[in-house]
């Protein structure tokens, strides 16, 4: 039961991290104007479509990673959506960080066969 009570501790903890305030206070900001949400949106999207062509080693086009720059260089010169993704990257890294821990305190456990995935 203790690590329950842990879990339930550590997800208010993060709810009350400065990263995270600033995370909603950010997304509020971009969120209340089309344009800003429209171009983030837009962004992420682009990044996501390459990442995942990436992991599943499909060649991205030349036009694809030319879009993204050109969608980058649109959030990098607008301030709200800049803040935005500098928030959510510190976020993302903080529970990144976190499931890396968890994960190093439980490699013990994993299932037979899975042992040695790790190495």
């Amino acid at each position: 039961m203790a690590a329950h009570d842990l879990a339930h501790e550590l997800a208010r903890t993060l709810k009350e991290s400065a990263e995270f305030k600033q995370f909603h206070k950010s997304k509020a900001k971009v969120m209340s104007d089309a344009n800003n949400h429209k171009m983030v949106r837009e962004f992420q999207l682009k990044q996501w479509e390459i990442r995942e062509a990436q992991m599943l080693e499909q060649e991205v086009s030349e036009e694809k990673q030319q879009e993204l720059e050109r969608l980058y260089s649109l959030v990098s010169i607008n301030p709200a959506a800049r803040e935005y993704l500098e928030a959510e990257f510190e976020v993302s890294r903080m529970v990144n960080d976190i499931q890396n821990i968890i994960g190093e305190a439980i490699q013990d456990a994993m299932p037979i066969g899975f042992e040695d995935m790790n190495s």
